[in-house]
């Protein structure tokens, strides 16, 4: 036996050949693997091979697997997730709204028309070398409330296109990759049944600034939707359009707001646009009306912070004050339901709807 050389510590030894056994072990491991591997039959290692040959062409195919639907009026073929997207879509003849349906924001409609309208009724006018061009994006900007979501049906109705309403649910996805491929399948379908409209109620939520708090999902689905966006500028011919809506403009992700070249704002309405609301809402319930005129600037002028949803509800409200009076003096009784008889609106009526209504802020 070998001596330890005296004032040489003992672990000095002991440490080489823990070293040793820990290595002879591992090697020992290694060559029964490699002895295992050997002795497998080959047909076992195909077989494995095999299924997951199979496993990955399934769910390649089960992503492309196509069917044919009826879209807008159109028979198109759709993949999983461009039918799902497809419950989305509203089609024109159901679109019941357009810019005279939209109570002032005239210059809003101004601007839609001569941006938007004019390029697709007109193409021969806006291609070739002539800087005359229509942007694919636009930005509706302002308080909740306004009309943006109004403005952008009635611009599909103008436009005669379909609309596909897209949302944050409809895109974003547990299951890996379904949300990379919802943000794709937007514009693929869009292609399939244009002309079209996409629109992003609060795009500000779905195509927010991007951040390294960011899921990787998400940042893909944004860079996903970038891409597919950048196509349609790139194809003049191309009749789509993406409009987003939002009362937080400068929380969208720069890259975004780039692309959405025309921005118009959304503002509460003036008198003279709660004037033309008002018009509309209460068209039928004041038709035969003598102080209808009269009624209508009073309740005007009596609503100055209101927004359009504001004086939708409290149309709403005043309509069933002359029912309510009708009950009160039956006793509790439920008011006759002969349109004739119900009492004409008045100023009470909707001094009393403003204590129930407040404006929203």
């Amino acid at each position: 036996m070998m001596a330890i050389a005296r004032g040489m510590p003992a672990t000095t030894l002991v440490q080489p050949s823990v070293m040793s056994r820990v290595g002879r072990t591992v090697l020992g491991w290694l060559e029964k693997l490699k002895n295992s591997i050997a002795e497998t039959p080959l047909y076992f290692w195909v077989y494995i091979g095999a299924l997951v040959w199979i496993t990955r062409q399934l769910t390649n195919r089960s992503s492309k697997a196509t069917r044919r639907i009826t879209v807008a009026g159109k028979q198109v073929h759709l993949n999983e997730a461009e039918a799902q997207m497809a419950t989305n879509v509203v089609d024109i003849d159901k679109i019941d709204v357009d810019f005279s349906d939209v109570g002032g924001l005239d210059d809003v409609k101004d601007a839609l028309t001569e941006h938007i309208k004019w390029p697709f009724q007109h193409q021969e006018l806006f291609s070739g070398k002539t800087v005359r061009s229509h942007p694919k994006g636009v930005l509706l900007y302002g308080p909740p409330g306004t009309g943006k979501t109004l403005l952008a049906r009635a611009l599909a109705k103008e436009l005669g296109c379909s609309f596909i309403n897209v949302n944050t649910e409809s895109i974003f996805s547990k299951w890996v990759g379904d949300t990379e491929r919802n943000a794709a399948a937007i514009f693929t379908l869009a292609a399939k049944i244009s002309p079209c409209v996409i629109f992003v109620d609060e795009i500000d939520s779905l195509l927010s600034s991007r951040s390294a708090m960011d899921a990787t999902p998400h940042m893909h689905a944004k860079t996903i939707f970038m891409t597919h966006w950048d196509g349609l500028e790139k194809d003049s011919d191309a009749r789509i359009i993406v409009v987003g809506a939002t009362n937080r403009r400068f929380t969208i992700d720069d890259a975004i707001r780039r692309r959405l070249p025309l921005q118009l704002e959304v503002p509460p309405p003036d008198a003279k646009a709660r004037e033309k609301i008002l018009s509309i809402l209460l068209a039928h319930d004041l038709e035969c009306n003598s102080q209808k005129d009269g009624l209508i600037r009073y309740v005007a002028l009596k609503t100055v912070e209101y927004t359009g949803s504001d004086l939708s509800e409290l149309c709403k409200a005043a309509a069933l004050m002359p029912l309510r009076e009708m009950r009160l003096v039956k006793a509790g009784g439920t008011p006759s339901a002969a349109p004739e008889t119900v009492p004409p609106l008045t100023q009470q009526h909707f001094d009393k709807a403003m204590e129930r209504v407040k404006a929203s802020k």
